[in-house]
């Protein structure tokens, strides 16, 4: 039976470079970077080379580099690191209601634990969340804005920098921002952010690979506590060797980016048009959004229906964001107002560049079958 992957926002193919480089290291390079014998100070090197060269891939310093697990613990780090070691200051902070499900149990966590206040914001008609609506929110102990770049669901693009500005020159707080599904897609710049997150895992690269951009004005509370590493902000041995390679996986999605745009929109066009074809079909996903996802109900057979019938035939695919429990619905349309027969009846596509026409039509083809079967 076929096998067609489409679900690469939850996470994507390593990147044969990638493979071969890490299978390599994996052989021989073993040792504790903290060590003080040759062997391992080699590999220390290697480490800091690779924070050199991802710190100057996104335009910042080397030390304002903190490899983490991912995104989710440098979201973690940067949500309640920061908020906690500036508490004193104020205790309000402002996001999003459709954020990345690591982000909003920190929040959560800050509100039932440590008497935080968190104001959470609705998308607009568009699906984003604008600059204005920041800015109206803004408070005197305001000291924390996070806001994601792309959304993980929908693929909605939120002007983060245009949000950063407004929190950088109007309030005392700082800016964070969820990068994970931006990275690769679009360009990154990061003046006016403090304080960043990625995942090496969503660009080809390895899972348990991260890092937190954060600027050397900001101060944090580490939550994991232990020797000196990470700039004394995530005690345990490094693994190094994940470390090593995110720059490597970082330069190859930044370098294929440009070449890449052009084949994901016409991908995006022609799976978008042959869905709007089905009548049974309404597009969940709103412009502006990244061109590799596309969320969309069927009225006549619930996800959980869909997503058996489609596996069945080798399909993969998702409902919602594969950090979520299988039963819930999905925070993100509901923070759009979608009903609830729309939202217990989507899905989620998301491809990359090694996805085909042949395989959107070969979906398709399949998809129209099933509602044929179940109508």
């Amino acid at each position: 039976m076929r096998k067609l992957y489409l679900d690469c926002a939850s996470t994507t193919k390593i990147h044969p470079e990638v493979l071969a480089a890490y299978t390599n290291l994996l052989k021989d390079e073993y040792y504790n970077v903290d060590a003080l014998y040759d062997n391992a100070t080699k590999i220390k090197k290697m480490m800091e080379k690779s924070r050199e060269v991802t710190a100057n891939l996104f335009n910042v310093k080397a030390d304002e580099i903190i490899f983490t697990s991912g995104a989710s613990e440098a979201n973690s780090l940067a949500i309640k690191g920061l908020a906690l070691c500036y508490q004193a200051q104020g205790k309000h902070i402002i996001t999003s209601a459709y954020e990345h499900a690591s982000v909003l149990n920190a929040m959560k966590q800050l509100e039932t634990s440590f008497g935080f206040e968190v104001t959470y914001l609705k998308p607009n008609e568009h699906g984003i969340i604008t600059a204005k609506m920041v800015q109206e929110l803004l408070r005197d102990d305001t000291i924390l804005v996070s806001i994601m770049h792309v959304n993980n669901e929908i693929g909605a693009i939120n002007p983060v920098e245009e949000i950063a500005k407004i929190v950088k020159y109007e309030s005392n707080a700082f800016m964070h921002v969820d990068q994970t599904q931006a990275l690769g897609k679009m360009p990154i710049i990061l003046n006016d952010i403090d304080l960043a997150s990625f995942s090496a895992h969503k660009i080809e690269g390895i899972k348990g690979s991260g890092i937190l951009i954060k600027k050397k004005h900001v101060e944090l509370l580490p939550l994991i506590n232990g020797g000196q590493q990470e700039q004394n902000l995530r005690g345990g041995t490094s693994n190094a060797l994940v470390n090593i390679l995110f720059a490597k996986t970082l330069r190859l999605a930044l370098e294929n980016q440009e070449r890449y745009q052009e084949k994901m929109i016409n991908l995006h066009d022609h799976l978008l048009v042959a869905l709007q074809n089905i009548p049974q079909i309404t597009i969940n996903s709103l412009e502006p959004s990244v061109p590799t996802i596309i969320n969309f109900s069927c009225s006549t057979l619930t996800s959980e229906v869909m997503l058996n019938a489609l596996n069945a035939r080798g399909i993969m695919v998702s409902a919602l964001s594969t950090c979520h429990s299988k039963q819930q619905a999905s925070h993100v349309l509901e923070s759009l107002g979608y009903d609830h027969q729309r939202i217990i009846h989507s899905l989620r596509v998301s491809f990359d560049h090694h996805t085909t026409f042949e395989d959107l039509d070969y979906f398709i083809d399949n998809l129209k079958e099933i509602i044929k079967i179940y109508d």
